[in-house]
C-alpha cells in the first residue's frame, strides 16, 4: 500500500534560537498535544523522527469526518490513522477516533475509540478514569507571564506566574522559520522527577510546529534513572527536577507537524 504524506524520510535540520520578538499570549485551538483542531474540515498530520538516527518513525493522520454526538452533546469526530515505518513507538492500543468540541475558551475531550487486540474499545467522559488519560479540556489561551525564570546555567526557576509559556523562540525547520511561543506543560503541574513534561513550540495562529516529550528522571514503576540510560539526551531542569527528552517508549522523538514543514493540507 502506498502511503501518501508530506514528510521527508530523514528529519530536516532544526535550529532553535531566542527571538528578538515577544509573544506573551496566543489562542491555541488545538487538542493539546495532538495538534488537531476539532473543527469541520480540519486535516492535521504529524511525524515522529528518531532523534539519534533522524529517520522517520511514524506518521499520524487526523482528519475530521463530520459532526457527531456523545451523550447528547454535539461534537466533532476525528478519524485517526497511524503509519509506522520503524519499530512501533508505544506497545499500546492506538486511538482510531476522537470525539471533541471546540468551545470559545477551551478544547474539550468527550470520547475516544481505541483499537485493543483488533477490537474497538469506546470510552467517554462518563467512564471511570477517562480523565486520567485524556483530561476534560484544555484552556485555549496560552500565556507567558514569567512563570519560568531562566537561570544563568539554563535551568528554570518557578515564580508565582500561572502561565505555561516559557519564552519566544525562532524555530527553523528546513527552509521554514517560525516565531513561536515555547510552552512547558508539566504533568503534574509542578516540578516532579516522577512526572512528565511536554515542550511545544506554537506559532501565533495557534498551530504547533514542533513538540518534544520529556520524562521525569525517575518516571515509571521501575524507578530507573533516565539520565543514566540516556545520558546524551536533552535535559530540562526546573527547580532542581530533571526531565529527560524521551517518551514512555524510552526513546526520543522530534514531532513535526504539517505546519512545521510549511504544508497546509
Amino acid at each position: 500500500m502506498t502511503i501518501e504524506h508530506p514528510f521527508p524520510l530523514t528529519r530536516p535540520s532544526i535550529a532553535i534560537t531566542e527571538s528578538t520578538k515577544t509573544i506573551t499570549e496566543l489562542d491555541c485551538p488545538e487538542l493539546q498535544w495532538w495538534s488537531a483542531i476539532p473543527h469541520l474540515h480540519d486535516h492535521t498530520m504529524r511525524a515522529f523522527y528518531e532523534v539519534d538516527t533522524l529517520e522517520l518513525n511514524s506518521v499520524v493522520n487526523m482528519a475530521v469526518t463530520g459532526p457527531a454526538q456523545i451523550h447528547q452533546i454535539d461534537c466533532i469526530e476525528i478519524a485517526v490513522n497511524e503509519w509506522t515505518f520503524g519499530e512501533p513507538i508505544q506497545p499500546m492500543s492506538q486511538p482510531s477516533h476522537f470525539y471533541c468540541k471546540l468551545d470559545p475558551d477551551k478544547t474539550q475531550w468527550l470520547g475516544v475509540t481505541q483499537l485493543s487486540g483488533g477490537e474497538p474499545l469506546h470510552r467517554t467522559f462518563e467512564d471511570e478514569y477517562f480523565t486520567d488519560g485524556w483530561g476534560v479540556g484544555e484552556q485555549r489561551r496560552l500565556v507567558d507571564d514569567g512563570k519560568y525564570q531562566r537561570q544563568p546555567d539554563k535551568s528554570y526557576k518557578i515564580t508565582d506566574g500561572q502561565g505555561i509559556g516559557a519564552g519566544t523562540y525562532d524555530v527553523t525547520i528546513g527552509d521554514n522559520t517560525f516565531c513561536c511561543l515555547r510552552v512547558l506543560d508539566m504533568i503534574p503541574p509542578h516540578p516532579n522527577e516522577q512526572g512528565e513534561l511536554v515542550e511545544a513550540f506554537i506559532e501565533p495562529s495557534g498551530r504547533s510546529v514542533l513538540i518534544r516529550q520529556h520524562l521525569g528522571r525517575y518516571w515509571g514503576r521501575n524507578r530507573i534513572d533516565w539520565t543514566e540510560k540516556y545520558h546524551d539526551n536533552q535535559r530540562l531542569v526546573i527547580d532542581g527536577s530533571v526531565y529527560v527528552h524521551c517518551n514512555c517508549s524510552g526513546r526520543a522523538h522530534d514531532v513535526l507537524t504539517n505546519t512545521g514543514i510549511g504544508m497546509v493540507l
